[in-house]
């Protein structure tokens, strides 16, 4: 693989000016000027670190093991319809003049889903604790309030104070009014025997079938864009696992082409893109390089959430690869990438891990916290119109580490992987109202450059597109895999 070169590259020549640098980076003097140090060796993860061809070592817990499985090639039999179906029919059964409680958790009132403060299917009026749900407008994440009441009268008081508390922050008073009342009829079903128990499974259906209803329909928001031809035509290639994450406690559909003439006993770099609704779509274009020539063989992953889930909703979206970065990067380096070396043989030294927009986030965060791992599968990391700016990602606890790498600069004296950094050069127009006092996509970029340079780091390339936020994708795609996984001449 050809080493990624810098579009800008900054000598530093004078050893006063690589220290202050440094410094600014959050090493001292002392650290500085000490003997260089392999990337990570501040930390306890150097010793026994995996890298080239060598095996990763598995963390997978024996629950996710067990719910990890090889399937058939599903994805033209286009498993979300199915769900979709399931849904439907579930939704069939349910009446909209009945009151429905999910066995495990749930409930339907009057043909509306209900999550907040539900009560026990033998609730009998009297004293209990109940969990209240307080939803953020503006980002849709949860807080609890634990409320203690001493008999119904008291709890429904206590209910109508949380309802005004919502109101408060923003809340349309007759939505949560509306809320408010369908948790008081829920109660009443109860200690009047009306409410039917039902399987929550059925209601969680019944949940995906309402809300992609009035959102459109569920042909529309749930889909992965593809050409149905194209991967027909190399679907032999092409494996299915289905993995659980007990961490962040989802499914996620994984898909693996093994590039041309594959052989078993030869070891593959491998190329990971996050977003498969999306980014499934280019994986035949880069088979087909590598079947002209025109690019080294390559081991192309994909990673998706479950065929039942919507992965173009950018609140489910940001909840993995913003809200819960940490996670997603465990799984991957911990349990995703050491289940597959267990099957493939890859090239660690040479291999690539890439996310755009909200993924690009993402593949920022792993490209610095990649020395906090005893696994490290990527030597690469492609870097595509990040948005730190974006409103799910600035309502995450302390998502400013950003904007010093997550402190990487301060356990480490060098940095020894390689980015690529991309943009489009149109795109800072798309989202210009969501920006606020925070960089634009561009600005972004731009300062994460200044710190790259005064960080010494000199192992990157920046590359805008004539392009808007994500069109240009596919070629720069394209063009990564025939210039850095070039064959020899």
């Amino acid at each position: 693989m050809k080493k990624i070169t810098a579009e800008k590259l900054i000598t530093i020549c004078a050893a006063g000016l690589l220290l202050s640098s440094l410094s600014g980076c959050g090493h001292s003097a002392e650290a500085s000027a000490a003997a260089e140090i392999t990337p990570g060796a501040e930390t306890s993860q150097t010793a026994g670190t995996v890298t080239g061809t060598d095996r990763l070592i598995n963390h997978m817990t024996d629950t996710e093991l067990s719910g990890t499985l090889e399937t058939d090639f599903m994805l033209l039999d286009k498993p979300w319809e199915k769900a979709s179906q399931l849904s439907s029919e579930n939704a069939a059964s349910i009446s909209n003049n009945k009151i429905y409680l999910g066995d495990r958790y749930g409930a339907i009132v009057y043909g509306t889903p209900l999550f907040n403060a539900l009560p026990s299917a033998d609730y009998d009026g009297g004293a209990g604790e109940v969990v209240y749900y307080h939803t953020d407008i503006s980002t849709g994440e949860n807080t609890e309030t634990l409320l203690s009441y001493s008999d119904y009268d008291d709890l429904k008081e206590k209910l109508r104070e949380e309802t005004e508390t919502d109101i408060k922050n923003g809340h349309q008073r007759f939505l949560a009014e509306g809320d408010l009342n369908s948790i008081i009829a829920l109660y009443d079903a109860v200690l009047d025997g009306s409410v039917q128990m039902i399987n929550s499974d059925i209601i969680e259906d019944y949940m995906n079938y309402y809300y992609a209803s009035k959102s459109g329909g569920n042909d529309e928001s749930m889909y992965w864009e593809m050409d149905e031809d194209k991967v027909a035509a190399i679907k032999d290639n092409i494996h299915e696992y289905h993995l659980y994450d007990e961490e962040l406690d989802l499914n996620f559909i994984v898909h693996v082409t093994t590039p041309p003439d594959y052989a078993k006993e030869s070891a593959y770099p491998a190329i990971v893109l996050t977003d498969a609704v999306w980014r499934f779509k280019d994986v035949p274009s880069m088979y087909e390089l590598m079947k002209e020539g025109k690019a080294d063989p390559a081991i192309l992953i994909t990673i998706g959430f479950d065929y039942d889930t919507d992965g173009w909703d950018n609140s489910v979206r940001a909840n993995i690869l913003c809200d819960h970065k940490k996670e997603f990067l465990d799984f991957i380096t911990d349990n995703m990438m050491p289940y597959l070396n267990t099957i493939y043989e890859m090239d660690f030294e040479n291999s690539t891990l890439f996310g755009h927009s909200q993924g690009g986030v993402f593949t920022h965060y792993a490209a610095f916290n990649y020395d906090l791992y005893e696994n490290r599968p990527f030597k690469n990391y492609i870097i595509g119109s990040p948005t730190f700016w974006t409103p799910y990602f600035t309502c995450v606890k302390d998502y400013d580490a950003y904007k010093n790498e997550y402190g990487y600069f301060e356990r480490n004296t060098s940095y020894d992987r390689n980015l690529f950094i991309t943009a489009g050069d149109k795109e800072d127009a798309d989202y210009e109202e969501y920006y606020g006092e925070n960089d634009s996509t561009l600005e972004g970029v731009k300062h994460l450059r200044e710190r790259l340079d005064l960080c010494g780091v000199t192992a990157y390339e920046i590359r805008t597109y004539d392009s808007n936020h994500y069109m240009y994708v596919p070629e720069m795609l394209s063009e990564y895999i025939r210039e850095h996984y070039s064959p020899f001449p």
